[in-house]
């Protein structure tokens, strides 16, 4: 059990660098008025939400990472 839950935390680690990395470059855009790129990288965002690879609550903590790092809160 302990693979799993390492697994999982490689997963958690993996997802919040992709959101990380993607609020950077989407904020870039929206401060460049580019809003093609900025849906490009929000996308690109959400689709970092879409895994089973995560207990109920890794997937949790994800979300709240994402909610309390997005634009329109």
């Amino acid at each position: 059990m302990l693979d799993g839950t390492e697994d999982e935390e490689k997963f958690l680690a993996a997802g919040i660098a992709g959101l990380q990395q993607n609020s950077f470059y989407m904020h870039r855009a929206l401060d460049s008025n580019n809003l093609r790129d900025a849906l490009k990288y929000s996308a690109q965002m959400l689709s970092e939400l879409r895994t089973s690879k995560l207990s109920p609550h890794k997937y949790y903590e994800l979300c709240q990472f994402f909610a309390l790092r997005s634009p329109f809160t």
